[in-house]
């Protein structure tokens, strides 16, 4: 049977949510943007003829190492006990070396050193991010859970539009000097979350002693005595195997499926890449609060899950039909309405099907794998299908991942 801890938990102040907010905001800051935006310019710039191959083999030796860092940053952290704080010195510690990463891809000159860069940067940033997920279950409250998600859902897309916004606009004649208001934004946001989050429960308890196998052995969640953690675990990695496979490649569809270009002499591919992405966030803000007070208010996840994922699914089919930039818009605007319900009910979700209340950290370290497993397979997944079948092909089996997902929701029985 599925256990579950419930403490008691002070409701959170309206400065956490929002040092919250900002903290997760530069935290996906330092990763989307540059990889929406920075990298595919960079890669485009190094290896012309090649771009969508090299691209896809940057994306995924990067998201190898997000995939080691995810666990091991959140099982570490739990087991940490400092004077400091057990998750505010691995955050301070986590931003010091994203910001290293950052300065790296600045000035890397090779495809290689961008590998490199993106491969430290994902280790780095994700242990940030999965460290920063971990704060949820141990300081909020249930009946705010819905809510301080959404905040997470929100920061993902804003991280997208605000860094498109600053690197098209502001840094238009030098698109890689914006790595530096990036390294900025993260040092500060981190240091002020750090100056609010001050109290931090069990720092004052000793962890067991340490042994390898059996700190290893913590990584192994058993799916017949967590069947619930499981379903949540697979129905996040489908819909975000389609995800990360449509988004991966966005810029090369503008620019190379529809010629955005050529539709809008004068215009360059990044202005219709920020275009899509500000829709997808408008749609966004609308649908993760407006799902996340209805989930918190309703007392029910599963249903909003279900309905978001096979939004998704519609999103992602639109330009398969409809290969036009009004097409793109539409995809923009169902894919931020689904997306956005998605991110934040199904992390309220998640923090309600975790194992162990003393290994917080290290479940969501392992639902992060989730993200980080699509990162390493959707660009794969994502070149193979446009290099083979076309862009179709791609937003089609995207759609059917994330149907996959939705149904997938069906089997959770611990949460309404």
């Amino acid at each position: 049977m599925q256990r579950r801890q419930v403490t008691e938990q002070r409701p959170v102040s309206w400065l956490f949510g929002l040092t919250y907010l900002l903290a997760n905001l530069t935290g996906n800051s330092v990763l989307l943007p540059v990889i929406i935006f920075l990298i595919p310019y960079q890669v485009n710039l190094l290896d012309p003829t090649a771009h969508v191959t090299s691209l896809a083999l940057v994306q995924s030796i990067g998201a190898i190492f997000a995939l080691l860092s995810t666990p091991l940053a959140g099982a570490i952290s739990d087991r940490t006990r400092a004077h400091f704080g057990k998750r505010r010195l691995w955050l301070f510690v986590h931003m010091l070396c994203a910001c290293t990463a950052l300065l790296l891809l600045r000035f890397a000159p090779t495809i290689l050193l961008i590998v490199i860069g993106w491969s430290l940067l994902q280790f780095f940033g994700g242990a940030l991010l999965t460290v920063l997920q971990a704060i949820i279950p141990d300081r909020v409250p249930l009946n705010q859970r819905g809510l301080i998600s959404a905040l997470v859902g929100l920061a993902i897309p804003l991280a997208a539009v605000l860094g498109g916004l600053v690197i098209a606009v502001i840094f238009r004649k030098d698109y890689p000097a914006a790595y530096y208001p990036l390294i900025g934004g993260l040092a500060i946001s981190i240091m002020l979350f750090l100056l609010v989050y001050r109290k931090e429960a069990n720092v004052d308890q000793s962890p067991p002693p340490f042994h390898l196998k059996a700190f290893l052995a913590r990584f192994w969640v058993d799916p017949r005595r967590h069947p619930d953690f499981s379903w949540a675990f697979i129905t996040r990695l489908l819909l975000f195997l389609g995800y990360f496979a449509v988004a991966t490649y966005i810029q090369y569809y503008i620019k190379d499926g529809i010629h955005y270009e050529q539709i809008f002499p004068g215009k360059k591919v990044l202005d219709g890449t920020l275009a899509v992405q500000s829709i997808e966030t408008l749609f966004i803000l609308i649908c993760s609060f407006g799902a996340g007070w209805l989930s918190d208010r309703l007392g029910r996840r599963k249903p909003i899950v279900i309905a978001a994922a096979l939004l998704v699914m519609s999103a992602l089919l639109t330009p398969a039909v409809l290969p036009t930039w009004n097409g793109v818009q539409l995809f923009a605007a169902l894919l931020g309405a689904g997306y956005g319900a998605y991110l934040a009910v199904d992390t309220a979700l998640i923090t309600q099907v975790l194992p162990s209340a003393a290994d917080y950290g290290r479940d969501l370290g392992l639902i992060n794998l989730a993200l980080s497993i699509p990162l390493i397979l959707s660009p794969l997944l994502g070149g193979l299908l446009i290099n083979s079948l076309g862009y179709s092909s791609l937003f089609i089996a995207g759609a059917g991942m994330a149907l996959l997902s939705a149904i997938m929701v069906l089997p959770i029985k611990s949460v309404r």
